[in-house]
């Protein structure tokens, strides 16, 4: 008799492709496609977003319904489904939720509903695994847009319990977005009241949702072991470190993959001229195109630093500024793409008009843009303030862009100080502004080595951070979760 295939029902928020904003949307994308070519029977499920609509004209209804109580109400919510890449995957659909602009927010603060937006989705998702035909042995969950879900699972919908136990791993991306909303809100899940204590959701008389995946869960993971580590300190624990270290023995880090199919130079339709580790003439021609795109004037000579990010705290954009009149100070071009806090976006657009000639900066979301910076810069900077994984480093070293990095979570584990045995990038030694630059002056050292630079590109490039690794210690860790009950 054929062995029967593990099934696993992968669920996030977002997923590139459909409707993403970064991480969390290429790891949701990457990684059950990974699983699938591994044998393993894979779903993903996400909300039916706007941008979803308009980005897959073939997504189409299945007649499932479910009637969704939600505190004394009952919602009416769809599944709509397509299949690409050989994995199906689910939408709920549920127009006063998702039709609208953006995922999470207005351009200004968070939509006012997204406990009830997300908890119909987590609820949706319950009864979509019950009305199938799949029977799914993991219920793979992601950040706290699913954190109430291995208690819906436990309890069903209406609060009343549920017979099927699926084994529940909850997969924590960026601690520091929690899901913390009134505890009023509580009556809304029909979920028993003994859940709204300290042991379960409860956080400082609010409601917590990452908190109730990490408690609820048979497994928690994240996306590095520097990071898992990390965040079992005050420093980088967001107060849950202590429930963390609880939960320390059923912790795991696993590093992040990286999707060569989508992020490789010698065959990457967004930029002007395809290279590889050894044939690496066509970057300099990335490099001429992008300075002529951001309006800055080519010189052999001068190293051109690129920054694809978030403008946050999180992402060193504070230390930056602080760092600026020292870096203006060296031979360096600066391009810079991103959104996010208004002062951010404000203090990078001043740079420019500051340094004109010597930095560049767009405002927004650009995808073929990124693609076309990782492969026309000689170094990416990175100087986050805390990174949990961090895809762009890895993004970088397929392209021969070396990386320039804070020493924290992600960045860690994959990047190598050139002064080290197969270093790979330069590390900053502390979170500040005189590290930034001594970390940057190393950089533009190595450039004015031509020779050494090549041979440190063509060896970054060969480094392997596919998914093949990182999917087989899922794998693992999911086939550990079957063996036997957890908690």
């Amino acid at each position: 008799m054929a062995k029967e295939k593990l099934k696993v029902a992968f669920v996030s928020a977002e997923i590139t492709g459909f409707a993403s904003t970064g991480g969390l949307g290429d790891v949701a994308r990457a990684l059950p496609e990974e699983l699938k070519r591994g044998g393993v029977e894979a779903i993903r499920i996400m909300p039916l977003y706007r941008t979803v609509r308009q980005a897959i004209p073939d997504i189409k209804r299945n007649g499932i319904v479910f009637s969704i109580p939600m505190g004394q109400d009952t919602w009416r919510a769809e599944a709509w489904a397509t299949t690409g890449r050989g994995v199906k995957t689910w939408f709920i659909n549920k127009e006063e939720c998702f039709d609208r602009e953006g995922l999470y927010a207005l351009e200004d603060r968070p939509f006012d509903d997204n406990f009830e937006r997300f908890l119909l989705f987590q609820k949706a998702v319950v009864a979509l695994l019950d009305a199938l035909k799949f029977r799914a042995d993991i219920v793979h969950c992601n950040d706290w847009h699913c954190g109430l879900l291995p208690l819906l699972l436990r309890y069903g919908v209406d609060g009343s319990g549920r017979k099927k136990r699926e084994k529940v791993l909850f997969s924590i991306h960026n601690l520091a977005y929690q899901g913390l909303f009134p505890s009023h809100k509580f009556d809304l899940t029909n979920l028993p009241g003994h859940t709204f204590t300290h042991h379960h959701m409860e956080f400082f008389g609010q409601l917590n949702c990452m908190k109730t995946g990490i408690a609820d869960s048979d497994w928690v993971s994240t996306v590095s072991e520097a990071y898992a580590r990390e965040i079992q300190t005050p420093a980088f624990g967001a107060g849950l470190e202590s429930l963390l270290r609880h939960r320390g023995k059923k912790l795991t880090g696993i590093l992040n993959g990286v999707d060569y199919r989508e992020w490789n130079p010698s065959r990457d339709p967004h930029i002007p001229a395809s290279f590889r580790s050894n044939a690496l003439a066509g970057k300099e021609t990335c490099k001429k195109a992008l300075l002529k795109e951001f309006g800055l004037k080519y010189d052999a000579d001068t190293p051109l630093i690129g920054m694809v990010s978030r403008m946050t705290d999180q992402k060193g954009f504070d230390v930056m500024a602080e760092a600026m009149p020292r870096l203006m100070r060296r031979n360096l071009h600066l391009v810079i793409l991103g959104s996010g806090e208004k002062k951010y976006q404000d203090q990078a657009l001043n740079w420019a008009s500051n340094w004109p000639g010597r930095v560049a900066v767009k405002i927004g979301f650009d995808i073929a843009l990124a693609h076309r910076i990782e492969a026309g810069g000689d170094f990416f900077l990175m100087p986050s303030r805390f990174e949990p994984c961090g895809l762009n480093q890895l993004y970088s070293l397929k392209y021969g862009t070396i990386p320039i990095v804070n020493d924290t979570g992600g960045l860690s584990d994959s990047i190598v100080d050139m002064d080290r045995p197969n270093g790979n990038g330069f590390k900053m030694t502390a979170y500040t502004a005189k590290a930034l630059d001594v970390a940057v002056k190393r950089a533009l050292d190595l450039h004015q080595q031509s020779d050494v630079l090549k041979c440190v590109r063509q060896a970054a490039m060969r480094q392997d951070f596919s998914w093949k690794n990182s999917t087989k210690t899922y794998l693992g860790l999911y086939r550990k979760l079957l063996k036997k009950r957890i908690r």
